[in-house]
């Protein structure tokens, strides 16, 4: 190898670690601002053209998204979520992440309004598993429905469901059995979504509240009902 392509690589490889350090720089930043509720500053940052360059579009659209939820700007929210949901980002796979997170975090909610907009685009991605355990998960959750858990035991009985996807099947169904006050079946079922989730996921704080409720004495004159 000569000299100068050496010269070449070296220079090459300081600059994508330079780039690197930059990128990871501006998440602690906003990050940091996040947990300072300081929102404005996140939103500053995330429509910086450099902030554009290297973390992306997506990425940035998602901090000034989360930054006008936690600001309980509403009007801008709800025009920011709009957004995201009409754009197309380069990676298809960020879309699909984007609209999953969001729709199951306002289904926890219990918001139709911000779920009717989630899943109607979640309808147009024509994936037709993750259209299905989407609607279903909506019928559950909105609707209060009790009368799928069959249909959806079939879901995980079909291999097409993995982590995320199969933890919600499985949360869907434990809360079925709670409308109908089959407390034991619930726990199991709660249990059961709980592993495939990871520490953090946003159905992590919702499962250990329904297990902490239902494992008590007379958990199962307490559960949520129809």
């Amino acid at each position: 190898m000569s000299v100068i392509t050496a010269t070449v690589i070296f220079l090459l490889f300081a600059c994508y670690i330079g780039v690197q350090l930059v990128k990871n720089f501006q998440l602690r930043q906003m990050n940091t601002c996040l947990k300072s509720r300081d929102y404005a500053s996140v939103e500053k940052m995330a429509d910086m053209p450099m902030s554009r360059r290297l973390l992306g579009q997506y990425t940035c659209d998602l901090y000034k998204l989360r930054a006008m939820y936690l600001d309980k700007d509403v009007p801008r929210f709800e025009e920011m979520l709009q957004y995201m949901i009409a754009a197309a980002y380069k990676n298809p796979a960020d879309k699909k992440s984007f609209l999953e997170q969001y729709y199951h975090t306002f289904l926890l909610k219990e918001n139709r309004k911000y779920a009717d907009w989630l899943l109607d685009a979640i309808r147009k991605t024509g994936d037709e598993p993750f259209i299905l355990y989407n609607e279903q998960a909506y019928e559950v959750m909105i609707n209060k429905r009790s009368d799928l858990i069959e249909t959806m035991d079939a879901q995980i009985d079909s291999k097409k469901y993995y982590g995320f996807s199969l933890g919600v099947i499985l949360f869907m169904i434990a809360r079925q059995y709670e409308y109908i006050h089959d407390t034991k079946h619930a726990i199991i079922s709660y249990k059961n979504a709980k592993v495939c989730f990871s520490p953090k996921a946003l159905y992590i704080p919702a499962i250990e509240k329904s297990l902490g409720r239902l494992e008590q004495p007379d958990g199962g004159e307490q559960g949520v009902r129809a």
